[in-house]
């Protein structure tokens, strides 16, 4: 479908230039039938080429969510589109730039709901105070070099953030990528002069920095992070089985480090997993983005009041406003999958050290972990694995137990079984609005909530779309049920 569109685009905008650069008068439309047409400028042959082999990527989105429990339910519905157009090249040279529309949330709470959620073709939203609707996904100037055993490229502008780090698909920088490719072996050097992430746009829209403003002001609305950011990785994939990716990183002002460690060994079907992530925070951190010392900052979510959506306030863990110098995760994971069976797992383990488990720009990144919505079911602020979230506050630790069972009925249809048992000093958030008073005076009881998440799911997949259901229900000190019904295509 990419190609079609890339050729119409191609042919349209070929021919308006060829005839408003070659129109012909009368005479000269007489002179050309009788005189062969001269060959086409360089120029010209030049802006062919970028058009006739561009090439269209992104993704559109839709979703639903639910929330319901003893004491009350919610939806939120939310729309995403992201189109990125790559032209073709010309001596290796290329142009990318893109769009990206996001609207609406996929973490509702009791007073959530979908009435009025939808806009008008102008987007206007009144009494909201998101980031994001309509933006610049990429604009930048691109390189490729090909060798007999060598393939490089560099991307310099405003670029995706392509890391374990970070999230590719929303997490935008200004900088420039490297990437060089030499038989087996890829190597990455990422430099950002400012960028942002959806972790850290949430966050800073949470805080109370600034004078006091929290979540649900639109005073707090920010467009980077000015912090210089370089980042390094290599990766190695199936060496005999065996394959692998350490990435290192460094913030200016922020994280004196982040670094990244994999290891997997296939057999054949089944695998072993090893993955560990750190993060070490400066003594006086900076946050340069115009909106205030974070140093020590009151918790997202608390200035929420009165609407009963996020039950921070009294539970102790937040009360924390020391970030964690030194934080640590890792994971050790079995599993089985072959394109010959229909049947897979994982099963693994996932625990923390150091003084806290924020480790990443995004809230998951690169961990492979089970679940469905426990990692980021209240909002990119507070769940995961996140630097500013609940694991980047002093004397946080978590542990996780999980299973993922698949069985795939057709080519087309697939079920799931998500399993994850969560616990530890964790700084979980809840949202008593759809709790019973009994569970919310355990969630209270201490810092870290102790629960499981069953969720079972099914996916239909034909082609590039991708239609998924699923169910996440907590079980132990919090007690309520999520569903989701999501349609997605990729082109």
């Amino acid at each position: 479908m990419s190609n079609k569109i890339s050729l119409v685009l191609a042919g349209l905008l070929s021919s308006s230039l060829l005839i408003a650069n070659e129109a012909p008068s009368a005479q000269g439309a007489q002179d050309a039938q009788s005189a062969q047409a001269p060959a086409p400028s360089e120029s010209k042959k030049a802006v062919s080429s970028f058009f006739e082999g561009m090439e269209a990527k992104g993704f559109a989105r839709m979703r639903l969510t639910t929330i319901e429990g003893a004491g009350g339910g919610g939806a939120d519905q939310q729309h995403r589109f992201r189109i990125d157009l790559t032209s073709g090249k010309v001596d290796g040279w290329s142009l990318t730039t893109g769009l990206m529309f996001n609207y609406g949330s996929s973490n509702p709470t009791g007073s959530s709901n979908t009435n009025g959620a939808a806009q008008g073709t102008m987007a206007v939203i009144t009494g909201k105070e998101f980031n994001d609707r309509f933006g610049i996904s990429q604009l930048s100037v691109n390189k490729e070099l090909k060798g007999e055993d060598l393939k490089a490229e560099f991307r310099a502008g405003r670029i995706s953030m392509d890391s374990v780090f970070s999230d590719k698909n929303t997490d935008i920088g200004t900088g420039a990528i490297a990437k060089i490719q030499t038989g087996k072996t890829k190597l990455a050097i990422n430099l950002y002069d400012s960028w942002i992430t959806s972790h850290v746009i949430y966050s800073l829209r949470g805080s109370t920095s600034n004078g006091g403003v929290g979540l649900g002001s639109s005073n707090n609305s920010r467009g980077s992070m000015g912090n210089d950011l370089i980042s390094l990785s290599v990766s190695g994939e199936k060496l005999g089985g065996f394959s692998y990716n350490v990435s290192l990183a460094h913030i200016n002002r922020l994280l004196n480090y982040m670094a990244f460690g994999e290891a997997k060994y296939d057999f054949g079907g089944f695998y072993v997993l090893g993955q560990v992530s750190a993060a070490g925070m400066v003594d006086n951190a900076n946050f340069m983005t115009g909106a205030g010392d974070f140093t020590n900052t009151a918790w997202g979510f608390t200035l929420r009041s009165g609407s009963g959506d996020f039950g921070l306030a009294d539970y102790s863990g937040f009360a924390n406003k020391d970030w964690a110098k030194s934080r640590g995760l890792y994971n050790f994971q079995i599993g089985y999958k072959s394109k010959e069976n229909p049947f897979s797992f994982k099963l693994g383990y996932l625990g923390s050290f150091g003084d806290g488990y924020g480790t990443l720009l995004d809230h998951k990144g690169g961990i492979n972990v089970a679940g469905k919505f426990w990692v980021n079911s209240t909002g990119a602020t507070a769940e995961g694995f996140g630097f500013m979230g609940a694991g980047g506050r002093a004397d946080t630790s978590i542990q996780v137990g999980y299973l993922v069972l698949d069985y795939a009925l057709t080519k087309a249809w697939k079920l799931g079984l998500d399993y994850s048992f969560i616990s530890g000093d964790n700084n979980y958030p809840y949202i008593p609005s759809v709790l019973s008073q009994s569970d919310i005076n355990d969630a209270q009881n201490g810092k870290g909530i102790t629960f499981q998440e069953i969720a079972p799911s099914v996916t239909y997949k034909v082609g590039r779309l991708t239609a998924t259901a699923y169910y996440g229900q907590n079980v132990g000190e919090v007690n309520y049920g999520r569903g989701r019904v999501e349609m997605r295509y990729d082109f």
